[in-house]
């Protein structure tokens, strides 16, 4: 793994909002950033180098001004205060070295267990859209990773519209 050496080295980078990260994935995608590893799938954290340097990067997050913008939305302001927590266990992460998932889970304080939560619904949503178990959605369907899908009512109708065809014209 990487130890706090290597992590005092990098610098975090915010992938904020739709644009952002459609710009980071073409980045990666045409082979000019890196992705090294994944710290945390369930955070979206990963070490890229593009040119030689090293960063840490939250990706698939909103852009900071979402919240305000939806008029101060409950569900908006919670994941912005999830978003920072996360920055402020990163930056923890890059001092101390240790579990990049330990240090942000501590910093997310009681969001910790909501955010794995919803971390494995992912997974459950993106089997019923694509036929995959994977955590990562496609573009078109990047709004779906704040959905409840980690509530079993939530689950049951999904499922159902999925089983009648209907959740693909929904989405």
């Amino acid at each position: 793994g990487y130890q706090s050496a290597d992590a005092n080295a990098m610098g975090c980078v915010y992938i904020a909002g739709g644009t952002c990260q459609a710009a980071f994935d073409k980045a990666i995608k045409m082979k000019i950033i890196t992705c090294e590893v994944c710290l945390s799938a369930t955070h979206d954290i990963s070490i890229m180098s593009i040119g030689g340097k090293r960063f840490i990067a939250l990706e698939h997050a909103p852009h900071p001004s979402w919240h305000l913008m939806s008029a101060r939305d409950p569900k908006a302001v919670r994941i912005f205060k999830e978003t920072m927590c996360t920055l402020n266990g990163m930056r923890r992460w890059c001092a101390v070295g240790g579990d990049i998932g330990a240090c942000v889970d501590v910093a997310l304080g009681d969001l910790a267990q909501l955010v794995a939560e919803r971390a494995i619904a992912r997974t459950f949503v993106t089997e019923l859209l694509y036929g995959v178990r994977t955590d990562r959605f496609e573009p078109r369907h990047a709004h779906l990773r704040h959905m409840d899908a980690h509530k079993p009512e939530v689950q049951a109708l999904m499922t159902k519209w999925h089983g009648a065809s209907v959740l693909h014209s929904i989405l």
